[in-house]
């Protein structure tokens, strides 16, 4: 079951323990399959048994956020805190529903705070909270804290060892007794569940899937903070034991962008795009005619006149929808998985600022990749076309703002550009990004 072992706790009589363990293991699977309200009656019928465990208010918190109500969501961690004060999962959690759902990033901070105070965290516990301290930091434009933080990790080593032992792919438990306490600690999680117990073999590759998460999240916050050099030392280590992870690709092709790399930044996106490729898309998202006449709608009834203009002038703008990037595009610097992008005409010789915007390419796969339904994607569609076209025309954070564009994301309005410098990588066409971790 999810969260902590129901066994730790004493069995009653008539079966106590194994009763609540199956309310719990059925509603979390109930949830996974988005029957809530049969997810609900689990949660009652494990609180009937055991009222006073946090395990239930757990469940019941996560209930809550899929059902869009993310205060209950934190009421029901809070209780659960209340319950057991040295269990790591709500405080979690709680942060979580803070930083991504209620934009509250101090608040956020305040739990992660108090979970590092708990007693007996393993490695990967601390990394993962630390992780989510600096997420809160940076949403709090505190850079300098987020990189401070990051820079300081000693829980690193454990994740570079985890790396290194998933690659090779053998049996862990070779190394749980290795003189190396970061190794044997890399290799506990790897071979063990928390009762010290083998894990089997599905339970073992979702822990490698956790480490090779753990280390791409460590990347993307070490980029996000300007450390490039060790975001591409992790990232390169990543790549060569997971060749066909297309988010090291990616992530890998943008560390080498801000190192000035640009050939090689080329390479792994082109390597982003084939693997991307693979990936089936599903059967919710909107078809091109669709995405071609909401895309004209959403210009035309845009409140900033020079977005609607787009659609009023004889003819209108240009649409594409494309399912990626053509490769020729990613090598002259577009983000490989770039969800919508201006497409403007060169300027007349002696006008640099003349361009004319004379289209826009659509690509739903990469917006479906980020996506749950076909109510997410167009909204996603939404936000990728606004921030597109408001960095085009060079829209003020206030302008952006009401648009709708989220306030982190609002960039002022830009400098004249001086002359191209050789010796300075040029600016990269980036894909929008949610502030959200993958799940």
């Amino acid at each position: 079951m999810n969260g902590r072992d129901a066994e730790e706790a004493e069995d009653a009589g008539y079966g106590e323990t194994s009763r609540y363990a199956a309310h719990l293991d059925r509603g979390w699977a109930l949830l996974d399959r988005g029957e809530l309200a049969a997810a609900r009656t689990s949660v009652q019928h494990a609180q009937d048994v055991r009222p006073d465990d946090p395990d239930a208010a757990v469940l019941l918190g996560a209930i809550s956020l899929a059902e869009g109500n993310a205060q209950d969501s934190l009421r029901c961690y809070d209780r659960a805190i209340e319950m057991d004060g040295e269990y790591l999962e709500p405080y979690a959690a709680a942060a979580a529903v803070c930083l991504y759902e209620l934009d509250d990033p101090a608040r956020a901070l305040r739990y992660v705070s108090d979970a590092l105070e708990l007693d007996d965290l393993a490695p990967f516990e601390l990394l993962d909270l630390h992780m989510l301290a600096a997420e809160c930091e940076l949403a709090s434009d505190d850079v300098q804290a987020a990189r401070t933080r990051l820079a300081a990790l000693p829980e690193v080593g454990v994740l570079d060892h985890a790396l290194e032992l998933a690659e090779a792919a053998g049996d862990p438990t070779a190394m749980l007794e290795d003189e190396d306490v970061e190794r044997a600690a890399a290799a506990e999680f790897l071979a063990l569940d928390p009762e010290g117990e083998p894990l089997e073999d599905e339970e073992r590759v979702d822990r490698v899937s956790r480490v090779v998460g753990y280390a791409l999240r460590l990347a993307r916050l070490r980029l996000d903070t300007e450390l490039v050099d060790p975001a591409r030392a992790l990232l390169a280590k990543v790549v060569e034991g997971f060749p066909r992870e297309p988010d090291a690709h990616h992530l890998l092709s943008e560390a080498e962008y801000r190192a000035g790399e640009i050939q090689r930044a080329c390479i792994a996106g082109v390597r982003t795009l084939e693997l991307d490729t693979e990936w089936p898309m599903p059967d919710w998202v909107p078809s091109p005619a669709v995405i071609h006449r909401r895309v004209l709608q959403m210009v035309a009834s845009c409140a900033e006149p020079r977005i609607r203009a787009l659609a009023e002038r004889d003819p209108p703008i240009g649409v594409l929808v494309r399912e990626q990037p053509a490769a020729e595009l990613v090598l002259e610097g577009v983000d490989p998985r770039v969800g919508v992008l201006a497409c403007a005409s060169r300027p007349p010789e002696g006008k640099a600022n003349s361009a004319m915007l004379t289209g826009l390419a659509v690509y739903r796969r990469n917006l479906a990749r980020v996506c749950r339904d076909d109510d997410a994607f167009l909204e996603e569609l939404r936000e990728a076309l606004l921030d597109e076209l408001a960095a085009f025309f060079g829209l003020s954070a206030r302008a952006r703002a009401t648009l709708g564009i989220a306030a982190a994301a609002a960039a002022a309005v830009p400098e004249p550009e001086p002359e191209p410098d050789p010796s300075v990588a040029p600016k990269r066409r980036r894909a929008n990004r949610s502030a959200k971790p993958p799940s």
